[in-house]
């Protein structure tokens, strides 16, 4: 048995831990289980060659929009009603010469109108890198996987399709997605400990948020702006989102719990080690009543600023969550680590660690950056339109499925995306495409790319705080995007069909 176990271990490579995993020590003679320190710190840090192989991957898009800038006319909707023109007067035009596809990533961070959400992004990322590395060093993340290990590991599989439902129904009612950052370190670290992989934690968070997000029940982001913009309800096509919720919200549970099992299986989990921690002592779970009200603190900031009009419209959600968790994490460090010097160095060593992942969100804003200068978004829109009417709805509604797909790849923002787009769609009526149906369609290519484009900030956020590649990512749940996909393309044709 000593010999199979360790061929199974050479051949089964276990993949390194974002955080240190807590080690559990036997009990101690007072009858209550202890955690011992980690021997070696493992320092956190980022796949410098998956960075350069995402990054020369959206290069190598970034040249072929720059390319298609000088195939596709440029032109603009403009006027009450929205009416189209090409672009003819050289004044009016912005586009860029090829020699500065290869600068533009730097132009992006100087002119792009849209570089405040960049910075906010790359604040972000930065800040909750420290902020990790303080909470690691101060043992309060190995404390909370302690506890949650002592409560949940005989009831395991029910806490992943609990936080699932909990995820989903959040980010339906609330359009709750970035701010889901706070669970990503309780998520990898819990499924650290349990044997799982981290690729596993990241899609109990990403996955459900963008099904979530995509069956959008009462979304403000989403559904909200959209029947403000067209007129209607926003109840109008409720039954019909609620319905794919609870179908689409049941597969997801499956598949979470189906990766689960498997990386049980594949890694070779062993619980029984795990058997004698029911009881802890009183600094691991100080500790873990720390960062639990870190965490709480932080949640009900995010659910005041989603829940509350006048605090939701100043679009600070992003900023919210970083201030909170430096207050937080500031407060609990200075209680466990005892000494500002070692505060700030830990902090700096996460920060650092993790910094090479802002290439890829400059050079995917960048991406973004060269089809507006181009100005072809509208021209693409302008002659797609023109296909409807000589199309089946039902080839008409994939079209436009498709264009939306494509266009979230270079605007992932949910709110500026439905500003620019469906005033244009509803400008005039589709033959057979009701405006539910518009508006299912721009949910459905909306919600799941938010965790497949690279563009998009959340997703980028996540990989380089677990240290997981994008090729990666993909490569383990592609076959699962794909089956979203299909899914929601049957659903948008049976919303055609019964005409929604």
């Amino acid at each position: 048995m000593k010999e199979k176990d360790e061929i199974l271990k050479e051949e089964t490579p276990v993949e390194e831990p974002v955080v240190s995993e807590p080690e559990i020590s036997e009990a101690a003679p007072n009858g209550e289980a202890v955690a011992e320190p980690p021997k070696k710190k493992k320092e956190m840090k980022i796949d410098i060659k998956g960075i350069l192989k995402v990054v020369g991957l959206l290069y190598f898009i970034l040249i072929l929009v720059g390319v298609l800038t000088y195939v596709i006319k440029p032109g603009m909707y403009t006027g009450e009603p929205a009416t189209f023109h090409f672009i003819t007067n050289p004044d009016e035009m912005t586009r860029i010469p090829w020699y500065r596809w290869f600068t533009s990533p730097v132009e992006t961070l100087i002119f792009d109108p849209n570089k405040i959400t960049m910075y906010e992004i790359v604040a972000m990322i930065l800040i909750l890198g420290g902020c990790f590395k303080v909470m690691e060093e101060c043992g309060a993340m190995n404390a909370l996987i302690q506890v949650l290990i002592a409560k949940l590991k005989k009831r395991r599989f029910l806490a992943i399709a609990a936080i699932s439902v909990v995820i989903m129904v959040l980010c339906s009612l609330f359009g709750i997605q970035d701010e889901l950052l706070i669970l990503f370190p309780i998520c990898l670290s819990f499924a650290t400990a349990m044997g799982w992989d981290k690729k596993t934690a990241l899609s109990l968070v990403l996955i459900t948020s963008g099904v979530g997000f995509t069956c959008a029940l009462l979304n403000p982001l989403t559904v909200g702006i959209c029947s403000t913009l067209t007129g209607t309800n926003v109840l109008d096509g409720l039954w019909y989102r609620a319905i794919m919720l609870v179908l689409l919200g049941v597969a997801t549970c499956f598949f979470m719990i189906w990766m689960a099992r498997r990386d049980e299986k594949r890694l070779g989990a062993d619980f029984e080690r795990l058997d004698h921690v029911e009881t802890l002592d009183p600094e691991t779970k100080k500790k873990a009543w720390l960062i639990t009200a870190l965490f709480m603190f932080v949640f009900v900031m995010i659910v005041l600023f989603a829940a509350i009009p006048v605090l939701r419209d100043l679009g600070l959600g992003l900023v919210v969550v970083a201030v909170a968790f430096v207050i937080g994490t500031v407060v609990i460090g200075r209680i466990l680590i005892g000494s500002w010097k070692k505060w700030f160095l830990a902090f700096w060593h996460g920060l650092k660690a993790i910094a090479p992942s802002i290439f890829v969100i400059v050079t995917a804003f960048a991406i973004k950056y060269i089809a507006e200068q181009g100005q072809i978004l509208h021209t693409i829109f302008y002659y797609m339109y023109d296909l409807f009417a000589s199309i089946s709805p039902y080839a008409g509604v994939l079209l436009l499925l498709a264009f939306i797909l494509l266009l979230e790849f270079f605007i992932p923002s949910a709110s500026a995306k439905a500003a620019l787009i469906i005033p244009l769609l509803t400008v005039t009526p589709i033959p057979g495409i009701s405006t539910n149906v518009i508006i299912l369609a721009y949910l459905l290519g909306d919600g799941y790319t938010n965790v497949v484009y690279p563009t998009c900030g959340t997703l980028m956020i996540g990989l380089g705080l677990a240290d997981v590649s994008y090729i990666d990512w993909i490569k383990r749940t592609g076959l699962y995007q794909l089956f979203l996909l299909a899914t929601s393309v049957g659903f948008l044709l049976l919303a055609v069909a019964i005409g929604l």
